[in-house]
This record gives structure tokens, sequence and C-alpha cells, in this order.
């Protein structure tokens, strides 16, 4: 069984939220947007210690001056049919409610509530129809579900000083393979517990990332090859023995430990975390990990990417899913974005244009009109390697606002084509996109009045000095072969300071007008 959503009402920096889980989420967001109070809601509630929480007034959302009553809606989720007739799920058996995917669903509803100076804190279950199941053992089965499905919620790559409660079993006569499970503990207790228990002069941290290294091969040795993967079963029996002084080895195997990963690559130097990273990936129990490492987040697939942006009303998860865009979009978009551009999948906007120029040059504009993109949340991304459909679809299911500037070719209509048929019925047009007037960027910008900056970059000397006898194109284009586009667009920008903000076209004041304006809706 597994956590597979959770509803949210009223809890702390949350109005409303409703969010379904996968069995690896990486969750973004900036700050303040929910994520804190997301990981909050978790692990108080499923805390695997011997008692409940119970709400405090710090915990209620307060809005306009009003407190909101607190709901908290859990649905757990077989993971396989008839899962739920298990031994360990004796105890709350009735309560599971039939879904049409034939997995049975298990749904937790904890409400808090104020009574003048009192707090109530309820625990109850919810039938097929909604409504609260009376019983007597509410509690009781909320302990036991936290405790067999407890939360575990590493701050800042720390565990606040908690105790190993046993040290890792060693298997078998696997020398290698001992040491490496020694190398794990080492480094586990190093960087999530105690940090003095690496200050010893005989211990090497390099030796122990090596090994780690070593650790994670031979998993992903066993899985290329298709095989019974003991190493993995161990792996998790460990991990288990880090946290329970449990005796009894079924119970040991029962319990599903959800790992909460707050800021992975901030302790860690890059290759460090791409090797735990790397190791998480083999654990078969539910992970959900928030990042701002642009490293880290290029080694996650985009579907397991999970985006949380807040409004006035409510707090937004956004994810892609799989079947919404093509295995060869998605693999085009893969290499475009998420290795070359991770940066852009932590903006709130992104402004699409064709190609390279365009980013220099709407760079320096920018700058001119006294916009800081970055801290405006705008992100330039050309699409012309990619394709301009999936970055608007991948754009669209992730709340990311979009704007495209295209050229006025034959290719920039097509373009602008494919954004008329992805602005939704409520949108309207020119709030997504603009088309330039002229066949490309180069061009409107001679026609603008920036004429000389060309001819200077092309060393162009006139035999006829009539004006209208100058070839454009060809000027423009010994402009760029002699200098490059990045010089061309910097060129232009310097010229445009010299004359004044007034200068730049009013097509991109407009444009940038627009932009803003989306931006500032999250």
């Amino acid at each position: 069984m597994y956590l597979r959503q959770l509803d949210i009402a009223g809890f702390r920096g949350i109005k409303r939220l409703s969010i379904q889980f996968k069995p690896n989420m990486v969750l973004i967001g900036e700050n303040a947007w929910g994520k804190s109070s997301l990981l909050s809601a978790l692990s108080l509630i499923l805390n695997g210690g011997e008692a409940l929480y119970q709400f405090t007034s710090q915990d209620f959302h307060i809005s306009e001056q009003e407190t909101q009553d607190i709901t908290l809606l859990f649905c757990f989720s077989e993971q396989y049919p008839n899962e739920r007739k298990a031994k360990h799920h004796h105890l709350y058996r009735t309560l599971f409610v039939a879904n049409e995917d034939n997995l049975h669903r298990l749904y937790l509803r904890v409400s808090g509530e104020k009574q003048g100076d009192k707090i109530i804190t309820r625990y109850s279950f919810l039938n097929e129809l909604g409504e609260l199941v009376k019983s007597a053992q509410n509690e009781q089965i909320a302990q036991h579900l936290a405790k067999y499905y407890p939360v575990y919620r590493f701050r800042d790559a720390r565990l606040n000083q908690q105790k190993i409660a046993c040290l890792p079993v060693l298997w078998g006569g696997d020398k290698a393979l001992q040491k490496e499970f020694f190398a794990l503990a080492q480094l586990f207790q190093y960087y999530f517990l105690d940090k003095q228990h690496l200050d010893r002069h005989d211990v090497d941290p390099n030796l122990l990332w090596e090994q780690l290294n070593s650790l994670c091969f031979r998993l992903r040795q066993a899985e290329q090859d298709d095989k019974p993967n003991d190493v993995q079963k161990q792996l998790l029996i460990f991990l288990r023995s880090l946290f329970f002084n449990e005796q009894n080895s079924d119970k040991l195997k029962a319990i599903q430990p959800i790992i909460l990963l707050e800021d992975l690559g901030s302790r860690l130097h890059p290759r460090m975390s791409s090797i735990t990273w790397e190791l998480l990936q083999y654990l078969p129990i539910q992970r959900i990990t928030t990042t701002n490492s642009v490293e880290l987040l290029s080694q996650v697939e985009l579907p397991s990417i999970c985006r949380l942006v807040r409004y006035s009303d409510k707090t937004q998860a956004y994810r892609l899913s799989r079947r919404e865009m093509s295995k060869e979009d998605l693999r085009r978009l893969s290499f475009h974005v998420r290795h070359n551009r991770s940066l852009a999948l932590f903006s709130k906007m992104w402004l699409l244009v064709e190609g390279e120029t365009e980013v220099w040059i709407l760079s320096e504009l920018a700058k001119l009109l006294d916009i800081n993109l970055a801290a405006e949340g705008i992100r330039i991304v050309e699409f012309a390697q990619s394709g301009l459909k999936p970055l608007i679809k991948y754009a669209k299911a992730m709340g990311i606002e979009w704007y495209v500037l295209t050229d006025g070719d034959e290719a920039g209509r097509k373009y602008a084509d494919i954004v008329r048929s992805l602005v939704d019925e409520n949108d309207m047009l020119n709030n997504r996109l603009t088309s330039l007037p002229r066949r490309d960027i180069e061009h409107f910008f001679y026609t603008e009045g920036f004429e000389k900056v060309f001819l200077k970059l092309a060393h162009w000397q006139d035999v006829s000095p009539a004006r209208q006898n100058r070839p454009m194109s060809k000027i423009i284009q010994r402009a760029i072969q002699r200098t490059s586009k990045p010089d061309l667009a910097i060129a232009l920008s310097n010229e445009i300071a010299q004359q004044g903000a007034q200068s730049i076209p009013l097509l991109f004041k407009r444009l940038f007008s627009k932009v803003l304006n989306l931006s500032r809706t999250q």
C-alpha cells in the first residue's frame, strides 16, 4: 500500500491543495508557496510515534483575518489487487473502498477545529459515499497506520540528531558488499545524523564515497541483467534498521516508510549528490524530495517533477502526465530543458523565441527597460531545437506561464499557427503571441532605425550612397559573419542605450508588458 493523494484545507501556509503522489516525486516551487506546509502535514500526522498528533493554534491557516478549520484527507491505495488481505491490514480491512481500477482505497480524515480556547483534533475514516465511519477504534487504526507507514523528514539534510536504532546487518561472506554497506552507514551518520562521526584520521571520506558508488554500480548491473536483486532487498532492510527498534522480522518487513528529503543538494557536492540520488532510485519505497539544485533536477525525469504554485485562493500542484506527450517529444524536451536548461524549470514564465539572436537581444532590451528577468522569474527559452509545441504543452502542464515571439517568415507563420491551436478558449491570442512584421529580428531592427549598426559591423563600403540601393539582407548576413550574434545583440543594445530607452521599438515594450503581467499572476 502507498500514499496516493493528500487533500489539504486550512493548514498553515496552504489554503487549499490537492496533490497526487508517485513512488518518486521531486517538488519544486518558490519560497512560501507551500512545500514546507505540505511536508509538515505528512510528517506530523504519519509520525510513527506512540501518540497521534494534536493540532495547535499555529497549524491553522489565517486568511483575511479569518481562521479556517483544518481538513487533511489522506488517500492510501493498494499496490496490487487484494493487498488489503495481508496480515498487517487486519485492523482496518473492512474500511477499504472499492475503486474502478480494482485497487481498493483507504481514506483517513484528520480535522482540526477551534472551540473557544480549545482545539479539537479528530481522526476518522470515510466510506464509499464519503461519509464518516462511526467507530470507537478510529484513533487506534490511525495510530496503526502511522506506525506502518511512517514519514521520515530529512530537514536540511539533517535528522535533528536522531540516533540510529541499530547498526546495519552485514550479510554473507561478500567482504566487498560488507564494506559498501559499512560505508553507507558511515556516510549516513556523517551527513544526516552526527557530523562528528567522521572526524577520525583513520577514516577517508573519499574512499567511503567510492565504495558507495561501487554499491550503486552493483545495483545498476543487477537491474540491467534483469536478475533478482537481493542487494536491493538488503538495502531496504538496512534502511529500516536505521529507524526501528523492532525485533520481529515480519513486522519490520511490513513497515513502508515514506522518505522526505529536503534540499538534498544543499549539503552535498554535486558528484556526491549524484551518487546519493542514484542510490535512492533503487529503494522500493515512496520518496518525496524538494530541491533548488539545478544539478540535481537535471537528473530527474520530467514526469517525476511536481511544481507547486500559490495563487490567492489556492495552491496548485502541476505535473506532466506521460500520456500528454509522445516519447519523441519527451526525449527532445528532456534534452533541451532538463539537461541543458534545468534553471528554466524553476521559472514562473517562459518567453519562447526561435533562436540565439532573440535570446541575446531580448536579454539586453530587458536591462535597458530596468526589468530584472531573473528576479521576475522570467526565462527566455529558444525553441527551434526542441520544437515549440512540446515546450508549450509542458509549460501548461506545469503551471508555467508562457509567451511566444515568432519571426515573420513562413516558418514563423507556422509557429504562430501552433500557438493558435494551443491557446485556451478563455485566453486571447495577443496575450500569448507577438509576430515580427519582418522576416526575422535582424531585419526588424535594420528597418527600425538601427541600420548604421549593421553597416558598421559588416564593414560596408557604399558604392552608391543612395540608401534604397543598399542590399539589406546581404549587409545583415555579412555583419553576422564578421562578428557573431551575441556581438550583434550587444552592439544593438549599446546603440539603444546611447539613443535612450525611448528608441526601443514599441513592439518590444508591449511584449515585455504582457510578459510581466503574466508572470505576476502567481
